[in-house]
C-alpha cells in the first residue's frame, strides 16, 4: 500500500517537474504550449488542487478568463497602428508623408501629414470605443458570479478565478463556468430531502444549437459523495486529454484514493464531461471539478477569434490604389520630381461609423415590445450587407421560434384536429369542426399510446392556467389541476405529451420504472420494461410496457410512416385504414407538420421473455452491436396494429418564409448549418420552404467510409445532372469524409442545388463549411447569422456575421458585426440598408478618386508648361485643405442620407439587389468611367483657363496682368466648384441637409479665402497669395468664364445622367406602368383592327 502511494507521489512529481519544463521552454521560446509540439497526450488534474505532499508544485494552467477583445491598453496603439498601415492606401500616405518630411519639397509637408493624422486618429478612435464594447462584454461573463469549494464551505468567486482542480457548484438554470467534470448531483424531492441522484439533466443549445435535453453521469466513485466536507476531503486525480475542440469526444480516468490503500479507478467518457455554455436543468445542484477552463473549454476551442474584415469595396479600391501608383510611376519617370498627389480616404471611417446609426434608429428593425433594435459591433463591413451571395444560417432559435405544438391528428381513420387547446373532429368535406365531447376509445387508445411511448421527464409541476388566465377548477376531470412540467430530448416528445395532457390524458412521471398516468381523473400504473430508443436507420422507437391493473404487456411505437407502416399487419381488413392514413399523412406534410406514425401490439409473458433475452444478450456484444440490437427489435417490431399519426408544428418565427422567399429572389443562396438530426433538419427545411415539394432532395447522410461515400456521391452528381430543382443534405458525420477527400467535387455539387440542410454540425464543421465556399474560386460573399455560442466560428468565419438575441445568450450577438432580434429583419438588412451601403459608399469611393483626379491632373499639365519645375500651381492652403474641408462635407451627406431607390421599391422587388452583385459599383468599366470624366474636367478646366488668360490681362482692369496665384486660385476654385456639383448630379435623393452641405462647402471655401487673401495684418499680408482672391471678383469676363467652364465640364455628365435615367424603369415606377399602359393600348388597338378586317374579309368572302 505504501508502494502504490509512492507511485502516486513520484508521478506527481515528474508531472509538476513536466509543466515547469514546459512553462520555462515557452518563456525561453517565446511561444505558447499550445504552438509547441506537446510531450504529452494528457494532463493531470488535482481534484481540490491538492497534491499528495508539499514539496510538490501545482500543475499550471491558463485562468478562466475569456477575451474576445481584440486589443488591450498595452498592445492598442502598435497592434492598431500595424493593422491600419496593412491597408495600401494609409501605407501609401505614410510613404508620401515620409518623402515630403525628409525631402526639401516645394510642398509643405503638412499637405500630406495633416490628414494621413486625421484618418489615422479618426480610425483609431472608432476601432477603439468599438473593441471596449467588447470588453464591456468580456467583463460581465469573467465577473459573474461562481460559486467554488474552498476550506470546506462554498464561496461565491468570481468566474475569472476559478482554476484547474477547483470543484464548483452549480445551480438548477445556472450555466456551467467552464469544462466540468461531473462529480455528484443533488435534487430536493417532494419531502425536501436532499438526495444523490447519479445523473443530471443538461441543455446544450449554446453549444450545438439542441434545446433537447441531455443526460450527464456520475462516476460511481463519487456519486454518492453528499456534504461539502466530503466534497472537500476527496483526494482524487483526473488524467484526461489535451483540451481539443471535438464537443462529442472525451476520455479519461479517475483515480480514487481512500486511506492508504491502492486507488480505485473509474473510467471517463463524455457522458461525463458539463461543457462551458450549457445549461443545468431539473437537478437542483450538481458539483464538478474544473477540468478545462478559459480558452482551453470546448466553446473557446470552437470559437474563432477576433480579426479584421475587409470589405469587397476596399479590396476594389487598394486595386484602383495600385493602378495610380503605376501611373505614378510613369509619371515620375517622365517629370522626375513631379508630386502626383490623390487622398480619398479622409471621411470614409466617418462614414461608415456614422452611417450604421441610420440602421440603429430604423424602427422598423425594432419590432413590437421589448426586442432590442440593430446592434452594430463593427462599422468596417457596412457595405459587404450589400454584397451578400450566401447566407450560412442556424435552425434552432434563428428560423424557428423551438415550440412545438400538436395540431392535427389522425385516428383509425378519422381526422381531428386542436382548437383552442381542445380535440375537435374535423369534416374533411366541408372542413368545419366539431368538439369532441367525450374521448372515444380508439382515441383514449390511441393518446395513451402517446402518453406512454416516450422518454419525457417531469419537473416541478406548475398550476394549469385556463384560456382567461385563470386556474382551473379542482373539480375540472378534463384536466388536473396540476399539469406537470415536462423535460424531453426530443421537443415532438414533449410536444405529445403537452397535448395528452390537454386532452385528459396526463403522465405523472416515471419512479423506478413505474409510469403512472391519469386518464381522465382516474390513475393508471405501468411498469415500463423495455426501451428501444430511436436511430436513423429504424426511423421509430419503441416501449414496452405492463399494465400493472390486467398484467397485459404491450409493445408500443412511434416513427416515420416509411418505418412504421411497413411493419404493420398485412390483413385486408387493415389495408384501407393504411391507406387513409397514408392520404392524411400527406395532408399533414402539405402543411408542414412534423408527422409520426402510431402503432402498437400486445405481447403474452413467453414472447416477451424470449425477446427480453435475445435484447440481453445482443447489447452484450462488443463488435458489431448495433447489427445484432437491430436484428431483435426488427424482429420484435413487427405484426402491429395501425392506430394513427399525428401532425406536430414547430413553430416558425414570423415572417421567416417570406424572408427565405425574399432572399432567393434577390440571388442570395441560403444555406441551413444545425446540430439538429437529420429528420429534424428536413422537416423545418419544408416548413419554412427552405425545400419545396416539387425538389428532389439529395442525400449525403449516414456514410460510413471513403468508398461508400465516393459512390453516393457519384450518384448524386449524375442525378444533379438531369433538368430539374434540388435540394441536398448532408450530416456532420459524411462531411468529415467528404471535405478530406471529395471537397471540389462536393463544392460543385451544393453549387447546383438550389437549397442546402447540413446537419449534426459542430461549431467547427460550420466554420468549416462557410470557408469552403468563400475561398472558392469565384470567392463569393458570405454571412452567416445564428443565435447561440455554437454559432460564433461561423459568424467569425464570415465576411458578414450576424447575431440574432434568441434564448440562447448574447455571445452570439457580442461577436457578430451586427445584432437583429428577429430573423425577419434580416430582409430589410440586406435589400435596403445594405443595398443602400453599397451604393453609398462605392460611390464615395470612386468620387474621392475622381475629384483628386480633377485636381491634381492640371499639376501634371502644369508641370509641363513650366519646363519641369518643382513649383505647384495651388497654394499650399487649398492642397491642405481640398479634401479635408472643401470637398468632404458633400459627399459625406450624399454617403449617410443617399437613398438611390425607396425602401418600398427594394423590398418589393427583392431581384434589384442582384444590381449590386460582384460588386458592380467597383469595377473597372466604372472606374475608367468616373476618371475618363475627370480627365475631361481636368483638361477643360486648365486649358480653358488658360485659353481666358491667354492675353495676360483676364480682362482685369488698369491693364493688370494674371499671375501665378490668381491662375492657381482660379483653378482650385473652379475645381472645388465642379467636383460638389459633380456629386450633386449623382444624388437620387435630394434632400435640405445636402443642399445646406453644398451651399457650405462653397461659402466655407469662400470665407477661407477672404480670411486668408484679406486681412491686411501679419503673417497674412506676406503671403503671396495676398488679395488675389478680390481679383478674381474685379474681372467679369473670368467670372462669366468660369461659369461657362463649369456648364462644359457637367454638360456631358448631365447628358448621361438624362440617359441612365429614361432607360431606368425600376426608379421611375409611374414611366413603366405608362409604357405597360401604351403597350396594352397597342395591343387593343391591334386587336381591334385585325378583328375588324377579318370581318370584312368573311363578309367579302360570303358575298
Amino acid at each position: 500500500m505504501r508502494v502504490s502511494r509512492m507511485q502516486a507521489v513520484l508521478r506527481e512529481l515528474l508531472q509538476g517537474l513536466r509543466n515547469t519544463l514546459w512553462e520555462t521552454l515557452s518563456e525561453v521560446w517565446g511561444r505558447s504550449p499550445n504552438n509547441m509540439v506537446p510531450i504529452a497526450t494528457s494532463r493531470t488534474v488535482l481534484i481540490n488542487r491538492r497534491p499528495f505532499s508539499h514539496l510538490l508544485p501545482l500543475p499550471r494552467y491558463p485562468g478562466n478568463t475569456i477575451t474576445t477583445a481584440k486589443y488591450t491598453l498595452l498592445t492598442f496603439l502598435p497592434k492598431n497602428l500595424f493593422e491600419q498601415f496593412r491597408r495600401l492606401a494609409n501605407f501609401y500616405f505614410l510613404c508620401l508623408a515620409i518623402i515630403h518630411v525628409t525631402i526639401n519639397s516645394p510642398v509643405s509637408p503638412l499637405t500630406s501629414v495633416l490628414p494621413l493624422v486625421l484618418v489615422i486618429c479618426v480610425t483609431a478612435v472608432k476601432q477603439g470605443y468599438e473593441d471596449w464594447l467588447r470588453h464591456r462584454e468580456d467583463n460581465k461573463v469573467n465577473n459573474s458570479p461562481s460559486r467554488v469549494l474552498l476550506e470546506g464551505e462554498v464561496k461565491e468567486v468570481p468566474r475569472r478565478e476559478i482554476s484547474v482542480g477547483d470543484i464548483v457548484q452549480v445551480r438548477r438554470d445556472e450555466e456551467f463556468p467552464c469544462d466540468l467534470l461531473l462529480l455528484t448531483c443533488h435534487d430536493v424531492i417532494e419531502a425536501k430531502s436532499d438526495v444523490t441522484t447519479g445523473s443530471c439533466d443538461v441543455t446544450t443549445a449554446n453549444l450545438d444549437g439542441e434545446t433537447n435535453l441531455k443526460t450527464f453521469v456520475c462516476p460511481v466513485e463519487t456519486r454518492e459523495l453528499r456534504t461539502h466536507q466530503q466534497l472537500w476531503k476527496l483526494t482524487a486525480t483526473v488524467q484526461c486529454q489535451l483540451p481539443h475542440a471535438n464537443l462529442y469526444d472525451f476520455k479519461g480516468k479517475m483515480e480514487v484514493y481512500r486511506g492508504s490503500g491502492l486507488p480505485t479507478t473509474a473510467s471517463l467518457n463524455t457522458d461525463n464531461l458539463l461543457p462551458r455554455g450549457a445549461r443545468l436543468k431539473n437537478t437542483s445542484t450538481v458539483y464538478g471539478v474544473a477540468i478545462y477552463t478559459g480558452e482551453e473549454t470546448k466553446m473557446a476551442l470552437n470559437s474563432k477569434m477576433t480579426s479584421n474584415k475587409f470589405s469587397i469595396v476596399e479590396k476594389s479600391m487598394n486595386s484602383f490604389l495600385a493602378f495610380f501608383m503605376v501611373l505614378l510611376l510613369v509619371e515620375v519617370t517622365v517629370c522626375t520630381t513631379l508630386k502626383y498627389y490623390l487622398y480619398g480616404n479622409d471621411v470614409s471611417k466617418i462614414q461608415k461609423f456614422w452611417g450604421t446609426s441610420f440602421l440603429k434608429w430604423d424602427d422598423e428593425l425594432s419590432g413590437p415590445g421589448e426586442l432590442e433594435g440593430v446592434r452594430v459591433n463593427t462599422s468596417d463591413v457596412n457595405e459587404e450587407l450589400g454584397q451578400v451571395q450566401y447566407l450560412f444560417t442556424d435552425k434552432t432559435g434563428t428560423l424557428t421560434e423551438n415550440t412545438m405544438h400538436l395540431r392535427q391528428c389522425s385516428v383509425e381513420g378519422v381526422k381531428y384536429t386542436d382548437v383552442g387547446g381542445d380535440l375537435h373532429v374535423l369534416d374533411e368535406e366541408t372542413n368545419t369542426t366539431t368538439p369532441l365531447r367525450d374521448l372515444k376509445d380508439e382515441v383514449e387508445r390511441f393518446l395513451v399510446t402517446l402518453a406512454l411511448c416516450h422518454t419525457v421527464k417531469v419537473a416541478v409541476p406548475s398550476p394549469t392556467m385556463s384560456k382567461g388566465g385563470k386556474k382551473r377548477s379542482t373539480n375540472d376531470t378534463h384536466l388536473h389541476t396540476l399539469t406537470p412540467d415536462y423535460q424531453a430530448s426530443s421537443p415532438d416528445e414533449k410536444a405529445l405529451v403537452e397535448a395528452c395532457a390537454r386532452y385528459g390524458i396526463v403522465f405523472r412521471g416515471v419512479k423506478s420504472n413505474s409510469i403512472t398516468l391519469d386518464v381522465r381523473g382516474q390513475t393508471r400504473s405501468y411498469k415500463r420494461l423495455q426501451v428501444l430508443q430511436f436511430d436513423p436507420d429504424r426511423k421509430c422507437m419503441s416501449v414496452v410496457v405492463r399494465e400493472e391493473a390486467s398484467g397485459r404487456i404491450w409493445l408500443l411505437t412511434k416513427g416515420a410512416e416509411s418505418s412504421v407502416l411497413r411493419r404493420c399487419a398485412d390483413a385486408a381488413h387493415q389495408q384501407p385504414l393504411h391507406d387513409t392514413t397514408l392520404a392524411h399523412i400527406d395532408d399533414y406534410a402539405l402543411l408542414g407538420l412534423r408527422t409520426l406514425v402510431v402503432a402498437r401490439k400486445e405481447l403474452d409473458y413467453k414472447h416477451y421473455q424470449v425477446f427480453a433475452s435475445q435484447l440481453s444478450k445482443a447489447r452484450q456484444v462488443v463488435e458489431g452491436r448495433e447489427a445484432a440490437v437491430r436484428e431483435v427489435t426488427e424482429r420484435m417490431e413487427a405484426e402491429l396494429r395501425l392506430l394513427g399519426a399525428t401532425g406536430v408544428e414547430d413553430l416558425l418565427q414570423e415572417g421567416v418564409q417570406e424572408t427565405l422567399e425574399a432572399l432567393r429572389a434577390a440571388g442570395i443562396k441560403v444555406w441551413v448549418l444545425t446540430g439538429d438530426k437529420v429528420e429534424t433538419a428536413v422537416n423545418i427545411a419544408y416548413s419554412c420552404g427552405h425545400f419545396k415539394r416539387f425538389m428532389t432532395v439529395l442525400s449525403l447522410t449516414s456514410l460510413h467510409d471513403l468508398h461508400q461515400a465516393e459512390s453516393v456521391l457519384q450518384m448524386c452528381w449524375e442525378v444533379s445532372e438531369e433538368e430539374g430543382s434540388y435540394g441536398l443534405v448532408v450530416d456532420g458525420g459524411s462531411l468529415v469524409l467528404l471535405m478530406e477527400h471529395h471537397k471540389r467535387d462536393f463544392y460543385d455539387l451544393c453549387c447546383r442545388c438550389w437549397s442546402v440542410v447540413c446537419c449534426r454540425m459542430s461549431p467547427r464543421q460550420k466554420a468549416e463549411m462557410v470557408r469552403l465556399v468563400k475561398t472558392a474560386k469565384e470567392r463569393p460573399r458570405c454571412a452567416a447569422i445564428g443565435d447561440g455560442a455554437n454559432d460564433v466560428s461561423m459568424i467569425q468565419e464570415a465576411h458578414v456575421g450576424i447575431g440574432i438575441m434568441g434564448k440562447e445568450g448574447r455571445q452570439a450577438v457580442t461577436c457578430a458585426d451586427f445584432g437583429i432580434s428577429r430573423f425577419q429583419f434580416l430582409q430589410k438588412v440586406l435589400l435596403v440598408h445594405g443595398h443602400w451601403s453599397y451604393v453609398r459608399v462605392a460611390v464615395f469611393i470612386q468620387f474621392s478618386f475622381y475629384k483628386n483626379v480633377v485636381f491634381n491632373t492640371p499639376m501634371v499639365f502644369y508641370a509641363v508648361w513650366s519646363a519641369f519645375s518643382t513649383q505647384s500651381v495651388y497654394d499650399g492652403l487649398l492642397l491642405t485643405m481640398y479634401n479635408i474641408t472643401c470637398t468632404s462635407l458633400p459627399v459625406l451627406v450624399y454617403s449617410l442620407v443617399e437613398q438611390n431607390l425607396p425602401s418600398s421599391v427594394l423590398l418589393t422587388r427583392p431581384h434589384l439587389y442582384q444590381l449590386n452583385a460582384n460588386n458592380a459599383y467597383m469595377s473597372w468599366r466604372v472606374f475608367f468611367q468616373w476618371n475618363l470624366f475627370a480627365l475631361w474636367h481636368a483638361l477643360v478646366l486648365y486649358f480653358g483657363l488658360m485659353l481666358v488668360c491667354y492675353d495676360d490681362t483676364c480682362g482685369l482692369p488698369h491693364g493688370q496682368t494674371s499671375d501665378l496665384y490668381l491662375f492657381g486660385l482660379t483653378l482650385g476654385t473652379l475645381c472645388v466648384f465642379v467636383t460638389n456639383l459633380k456629386i450633386a448630379l449623382e444624388t437620387n435623393y435630394f434632400t435640405v441637409v445636402f443642399a445646406g452641405a453644398l451651399v457650405v462647402a462653397f461659402l466655407g471655401q469662400s470665407a477661407m479665402y477672404v480670411i486668408y487673401c484679406g486681412l491686411p495684418v501679419e503673417p497674412f499680408t506676406l503671403n503671396d497669395i495676398y488679395w488675389a482672391y478680390y481679383r478674381l471678383f474685379q474681372s467679369p469676363s473670368l467670372n462669366l468664364a468660369c461659369v461657362l467652364l463649369v456648364v462644359v465640364c457637367l454638360l456631358p455628365d448631365l447628358l448621361l445622367k438624362i440617359y441612365v435615367n429614361s432607360c431606368d424603369n425600376e426608379r421611375y415606377p409611374r414611366k413603366r406602368r405608362r409604357r405597360e399602359s401604351n403597350d396594352v393600348m397597342l395591343k387593343s388597338v391591334s386587336t381591334l383592327v385585325n378583328d375588324t378586317l377579318t370581318e370584312e374579309l368573311e363578309k367579302k368572302t360570303q358575298h
